[in-house]
């Protein structure tokens, strides 16, 4: 065993990386043993570690920018300046021991020991502890400096070096039991009224913006229940210019409530910027509703909470959307999804306060199902990592303080053969094929069997809508059809409408728009699967009859013969295929000629069409025979006589085989059927 006098703790930013570190170096803790901890200001650090009595030392640090680029020199020279200030510290404190929890704030103290070891001016042990299941970027980058790498969960394992990296589970803090309620109860500084079922909401020490907005929404629908609830919402601590968490909370319960309602809304409702003792929240819940960091979710389980979890969607690996879905798969939570919405043009995360309201209601007052997701969020997680974290930093053996299994969820669909969830192209693959299969009998839980898995695949093509990349973007759109997402329509119908001028440089080669010429056809064809025809809809393919790509008007036109019969006012539909009826491209003209036989009659369509006997290329020719047989199965035309002498025109003029097969078998049809109702509307 190594004796262990200075230990350094480093990591920030949020409660997720500070509590870990915390956590260890309690763990770690003796008469002898000194700490430092070290940080960045106006950080959440700069509040929690004070209260544990530990000396807090800041350096400059700040995250590393998105997309690079311009902001990419003033990153290094913070960066630089950090490092340096690392570097003083570190010599001053001489730590036997640094460990490092993540996040830009670790940063500079790890490179800083790094180059202090390369210079022999120092010795310490780097260790480096990872909470998520995929990697944040700093552990990735700093894996090289580390003596020891050591993860949560069992997947993590592979994105370093055998050698270096060990399983140990959560540093979970020792504080974080359940104690008696009564005793919880004396302990807050609000009273909770009896016979409540109190939900304790919160989205880390930050917060969560979305999960904010929809809990102060969901308060109007919850008013009815304010005699057997009470909400307790930890808002967070996060405040910029453009975001203030407290503030925002406060002027949006102003804004939608009036004295009334607050005075209601007061009586079962308590909300702070932060709890800096949630374990006494925890031991008076009922239930939680919290985002998806590893953090909380092991918080959550130790205690053997029920939970109702938010995942945030696109953090690296989608980590938090896995350990909600893990968690949900266990039985101890349900999961409800963000869903990326489109404002004045600008895309962000929302939850229906409405949908957040009865998920809590159908939870918290429901006895039976709240003990059954107890029972479940106990057994979920290693509840005990920190003697084996202790153990491998002393240089002792930790074999008997190995945590227990974690639990594996069972892969979709329960089939053996079937062990992970297939990514986006995948998925993809297997529905289109199901759809061509089936057509009209096409259901995409036939594809996918488990109604949770289904809400979670929607959930994740719809963040693609958000995507800088229009690959993505119209991998999302094809997916979200096929999934049958009608709730996702508004979405996909803003981009349609969308006419954001695409950059210089893409226009140069063709481009027109931002959301580009297949992502709008795909929206398109997307309302047909959908099979949703609203005031909305009409409006866009109406738009879209005047694209500027060509694949777009012939999906319109595509789309009005599939709602046919259930557009509310044909008239300016079939206005928009008399126009491009003429259109230069030949796949646009079919269609149009084809859904004109569709929703024309008598008036309007039939002498378009027949005027386009002589038409250059026979496809069109072949298409008005079709619109014309539509017409003549509608009913719209009893004029057989002059039927019988125009049509035999369109296959006087075929070429070759193909053409004139094709045509004379919609020729024929067309005859038959004019036959036929000759006969039926024959006087008798």
């Amino acid at each position: 065993m190594e004796i262990i006098r200075r230990v350094l703790l480093t990591g920030g930013g949020t409660a997720g990386h500070v509590n870990p570190a915390l956590a260890i170096g309690s763990a770690l803790r003796s008469e002898d043993t000194e700490f430092m901890y070290v940080g960045v200001r106006d950080r959440i650090e700069e509040e929690i570690v004070p209260r544990e009595g530990m000396p807090l030392e800041f350096v400059r640090a700040v995250p590393y920018p998105a997309g690079g680029g311009a902001k990419l020199p003033k990153f290094f020279l913070d960066l630089s300046v950090g490092v340096g200030q690392a570097m003083l510290l570190l010599l001053r404190f001489r730590p036997d021991v640094i460990v490092g929890t993540g996040s830009y704030v670790a940063a500079p103290a790890i490179i800083a020991a790094a180059l202090l070891k390369k210079l022999w001016l120092l010795r310490p042990r780097i260790f480096l502890h990872e909470q998520n299941a995929v990697p944040g970027k700093l552990n990735k980058l700093m894996a090289r400096f580390a003596d020891k790498i050591l993860v949560t969960f069992p997947e993590t394992l592979h994105y370093f070096p055998k050698r270096k990296s060990e399983l140990v589970g959560y540093p979970l803090r020792r504080r974080i039991a359940a104690i008696p309620r009564e005793e919880a109860l004396r302990r807050l500084d609000f009273s909770i009224p009896d016979g409540r079922r109190v939900v304790l909401a919160f989205g880390g020490s930050q917060g969560s913006r979305t999960l904010n907005h929809a809990l102060i929404d969901a308060l109007e629908y919850l008013i009815p229940y304010r005699d057997r609830l009470y909400i307790i919402h930890g808002v967070g601590l996060y405040k910029t210019p453009e975001y203030d968490a407290a503030a925002d909370t406060g002027e949006r319960l102003l804004r939608q409530y009036d004295a009334m309602q607050l005075t209601s809304i007061e009586s079962f409702y308590t909300w702070r910027p932060y709890f800096h003792n949630i374990q006494h929240l925890y031991s008076v819940c009922n239930m939680v509703i919290a985002r998806a960091g590893a953090g909380s979710l092991n918080e959550i389980s130790a205690i053997g909470l029920p939970a109702l979890i938010i995942p945030k969607a696109g953090l690296p690996g989608n980590h938090q959307v896995m350990n909600a879905r893990a968690m949900e798969r266990a039985g101890g939570a349900e999961v409800i999804y963000e869903q990326t919405t489109r404002t004045d043009g600008r895309f962000s995360e929302a939850l229906d306060g409405k949908v957040l309201a009865e998920k809590i209601i159908a939870l918290a007052l429901n006895d039976s199902r709240l003990l059954q997701m107890r029972l479940r969020s106990r057994a979920f997680l290693n509840h005990d990592a920190l003697p084996k974290i202790a153990a491998i930093i002393r240089g002792e053996s930790p074999q008997d303080a190995a945590p227990l299994p974690r639990y594996t969820p069972p892969p979709m669909n329960s089939t053996p053969e079937d062990t992970s969830l297939p990514g986006n192209q995948e998925l993809l693959t297997r529905l289109e094929r199901e759809y061509r299969s089936q057509g009209a009998q096409y259901k995409p839980k036939n594809v996918v069997a488990r109604a949770e898995d289904l809400e979670y695949f929607k959930s994740r093509a719809n963040t693609l809508l958000a995507s800088a990349s229009w690959q993505e973007r119209n991998l999302g759109v094809k997916l979200l059809g096929l999934l049958n997402a009608q709730e996702k329509l508004p979405t996909m119908l803003a981009l349609l409408a969308e006419r954001k001028r695409a950059p210089f440089l893409k226009r140069l080669f063709g481009g027109d728009y931002n959301q580009v010429g297949f992502i709008r056809r795909n929206i398109v064809m997307a309302t047909i699967r959908l099979n949703v025809l609203t005031p909305d809809v009409e409006s866009a393919l109406l738009g879209g009859f005047k694209d500027p790509y060509y694949e777009v008007r012939e999906a319109c036109a595509l789309a009005a013969s599939h709602f046919n019969d259930r557009i509310a006012n044909p008239r300016p539909f079939i206005q928009a295929l008399l126009d491009i009826l003429g259109d230069s491209n030949l796949d646009v003209a079919s269609a149009a000629a084809e859904a004109l036989g569709k929703l024309g009659g008598k008036q309007d369509a039939l002498a378009a069409l027949l005027h386009l006997w002589d038409a250059k290329y026979w496809r069109l020719r072949a298409a008005a025979l079709r619109g014309l047989l539509h017409l003549v199965e509608r009913g719209r035309v009893t004029d057989w006589r002059m039927l019988e002498n125009r049509v035999p025109q369109f296959i006087l003029t075929s070429t070759d085989f193909r053409p004139h097969f094709e045509i004379k078998s919609s020729y024929q049809l067309l005859m038959e059927a004019i036959s036929r109702k000759k006969e039926t509307t024959a006087p008798q």
